[in-house]
C-alpha cells in the first residue's frame, strides 16, 4: 500500500505585535516567523475502511476530528472527492501549546502527503486556500523559511535568510498555554491602546534585535513566574535575543556559536531543551 512520509518542522516568532480585533473575531497581527530544524514526522498511507483514523506516537496528541491532520485530510476529500479512507500516524515530537506550531505544521505535512498519495496537483492556490480554512498559521508552513506575515497570518511575505547564521537554544517548560486565553488575557492591553507597528528592522539586510519584541509577553510572563525566569536566564547566558514563541510556553535565545548554546544550556537541566538551526 502506498505510504508518504513528510517531516514536520516547527516555527519559532522572532517577534509578533498584536494590532486591532477583527470583526470575525481573530486578531490582526505582524510577525517575523522562522522555520527551525525541530520536527514531528507524518506517516500517511489509503485504507479500505473509507475513515480517516488517526494514531500517535510520542507525545499524546487528539485522535478525534478536533487534530489538524483530520480536519487536514477532511478538506483534502472534499476538495478532490476522495472516496478512499486515509490513515494517518504523527509521531509527536514538538511540545501542544507551545508556541512552535507543530499542529499548523502538521496540517501542510498531511495536505502535502496526500497530494502525493493521490496524484493530485494541488497547485500552489488550492494549497494555501485549503490551508487558510484550517488556521491562522497554517499557511506560513507552505513555503516555510523566513516570512514576514501580516493581518490574520494569511499575507505572507518571503524574507532574505537573515538568520542562516544563528543558531537557537529552545527551553521547552511543561505548561500549555492556550492561544485563545492568550489573547483573551491580552484584551486590556488593547483598548489602551493600538499596537499598529511594522517591523523596522526588516527595511535592511541585518536583524537589529533590540526593535523586536512579543506582546504575548505582557500576559504571559506575568501569568508564569517560571517562564518569566527562563527569559531572564537566557538574557544572562550570552544570548544575542531571547523571546517567548508565538504564545509560548517555549522560550528560545538566539546565539551565533555552538559553544554559547552548550554553556547556556547547562543552565536548564530541568527542562527539555532543544538547539535548533533556521531552515532555507
Amino acid at each position: 500500500m502506498l505510504t508518504n512520509i513528510q517531516l514536520s518542522n516547527a516555527k519559532i516568532n522572532l517577534a509578533l505585535y498584536i494590532n486591532h480585533k477583527r470583526i470575525d473575531g481573530y486578531h490582526d497581527i505582524s510577525t517575523l516567523m522562522q522555520e527551525i530544524d525541530f520536527s514531528d514526522k507524518i506517516t500517511i498511507s489509503k485504507n479500505k475502511n473509507n475513515q480517516i483514523n488517526i494514531y500517535s506516537i510520542g507525545i499524546k496528541t487528539p485522535l478525534d476530528e478536533t487534530n489538524l491532520c483530520y480536519v487536514a485530510a477532511n478538506i483534502f476529500q472534499d476538495a478532490f472527492s476522495i472516496k478512499d479512507g486515509i490513515d494517518i500516524t504523527i509521531n509527536k515530537k514538538i511540545p501542544i501549546g507551545a508556541g512552535l506550531g507543530g499542529g499548523s505544521s502538521n496540517a501542510i505535512s498531511t495536505l502535502k502527503a496526500l497530494g502525493r498519495i493521490f496524484e493530485v496537483d494541488i497547485g500552489n492556490k488550492s494549497l494555501l486556500s485549503m490551508a487558510a480554512k484550517i488556521g491562522a498559521d497554517v499557511p506560513f508552513f507552505i513555503n516555510g523559511r523566513l516570512q514576514y506575515a501580516e493581518g490574520i497570518g494569511h499575507t505572507l511575505n518571503q524574507m532574505p535568510p537573515l538568520l542562516k547564521s544563528y543558531i537557537f537554544l529552545l527551553v521547552l517548560p511543561k505548561i500549555c498555554i492556550s492561544t485563545t486565553w492568550a489573547y483573551g488575557a491580552y484584551k486590556k492591553y488593547l483598548e489602551i491602546k493600538s499596537n499598529q507597528s511594522k517591523f523596522q528592522p526588516l527595511s535592511s539586510c541585518e536583524l537589529d534585535w533590540s526593535l523586536l519584541r512579543n506582546d504575548f509577553e505582557k500576559v504571559v510572563l506575568s501569568a508564569y513566574p517560571e517562564i518569566k525566569r527562563i527569559k531572564n536566564d537566557l538574557q544572562n547566558s550570552g544570548s544575542l535575543f531571547s523571546s517567548l514563541s508565538g504564545s509560548g510556553s517555549t522560550m528560545f535565545g538566539v546565539y551565533d556559536n555552538l559553544e554559547s548554546v552548550n554553556t547556556a544550556k547547562d543552565l536548564f537541566n530541568k527542562y527539555q531543551t532543544y538547539t535548533a538551526l533556521p531552515i532555507y
